[in-house]
């Protein structure tokens, strides 16, 4: 069975030396180098090794191989150019996209990518994602978390969903690293270590909350009415979000949002999810009555997930052979023109 991973991470020496040199700019540092240590430390497992992240020819793709995966898309996330000061992510931001390129150019039958934008300065996004689109081949952008706590929906990011719409690519909303504010008000307690602080506040629960609660107020911004052909890809299993369609739908109402439609209708055309990594048949199986297959893809997550089910997971899958085909790379090929 063909499979398609579409979250799948990348990035080079040259990026990672800058976000290092600068990371007193990155939110949340102390949050971060604690996750850090406690990722070190054993409880999430180790941190992917540097070279997993930049080697995209040859480790790479032995283990895809191996693990049964036609294609790789990939991104950067996490702690991205994007969250650099402006100055300094866009040209960090077009070097790492071209790289990106440059890597996918050597093997176009394995891999495609999504741009990292500048998103602290939105025009210099729009004519980043115009330019990785139209010049460099890749088909779509990342976003990582909020910008300077800031979340997209707010109006100056506007004209960056405006120019996905036009280009007709989608943008994957990704889990970053909440805000130190965040942070305490929600996940610090005196009933629990600093330790479980900080994995609570990221990839144990909290960062997934904040990447689905991106998705809500997008979709309650109305940016689906004025952007009708917008297409937005959220990892995680929708990060909590499908869980709650009904309950949302039950509470509120098109005339009191405002919104031409439910909430539920919004999400089931216009957002697209994928497990990143999160293998689990009655998650699958859920998600699949929610949003349907049309609307759901494969992803692994890799460095960070390394597993021996990626592509056997979906192809062993309790599902019709049609909703297994669509999941496993027939919406991805659908989605991103292949």
């Amino acid at each position: 069975m063909k499979v398609i991973t579409v979250e799948e991470h990348f990035t080079t020496p040259e990026a990672m030396a800058v976000i290092q040199k600068y990371n007193a700019s990155l939110p949340n540092q102390a949050e971060f180098k604690q996750y850090q240590q406690d990722m070190n430390a054993g409880m999430l497992g180790a941190t992917p090794a540097p070279g997993s992240m930049t080697d995209v020819l040859d480790e790479r793709i032995r283990y895809m191989d191996e693990q049964g995966i036609t294609m790789q898309v990939l991104s950067a996330a996490g702690i991205t150019p994007q969250l650099l000061p402006a100055e300094l992510a866009i040209p960090a931001a077009r070097e790492l996209n071209e790289a990106l390129a440059k890597n996918i150019e050597q093997k176009p039958d394995r891999f495609i990518g999504l741009a990292t934008l500048p998103l602290k300065d939105p025009a210099a996004s729009v004519e980043e994602l115009e330019y990785a689109v139209k010049e460099l081949d890749l088909r779509g952008a990342l976003i990582s978390g909020t910008i300077d706590g800031r979340f997209v929906d707010e109006p100056e990011f506007f004209p960056v969903f405006e120019k996905a719409a036009e280009l007709d690519v989608p943008i994957y909303i990704h889990p970053g690293y909440p805000t130190k504010t965040e942070t305490d008000v929600l996940y610090k307690s005196d009933s629990y270590s600093a330790a479980v602080k900080s994995i609570l506040s990221t990839p144990a629960f909290g960062w997934h909350m904040e990447a689905g609660i991106q998705v809500v107020r997008l979709i309650f911004s109305g940016i689906f009415d004025r952007l009708p052909n917008l297409k937005i890809i959220s990892g995680h299993w929708g990060e909590f979000v499908p869980t709650f369609l009904n309950r949302i739908d039950d509470i509120t109402d098109p005339v009191e949002t405002g919104l031409k439609k439910r909430f539920s209708e919004y999400y089931r055309e216009h957002i697209y999810i994928n497990p990143s990594g999160i293998f689990e048949y009655d998650q699958l199986l859920f998600n699949l009555n929610r949003v349907g297959a049309d609307h759901m893809m494969w992803g692994e997550d890799y460095p960070f997930v390394k597993t021996d089910q990626a592509g056997r997971f979906i192809e062993n899958a309790p599902i019709s052979p049609e909703s297994k085909e669509k999941i496993a790379h027939e919406t991805a090929e659908k989605l991103f023109k292949l």
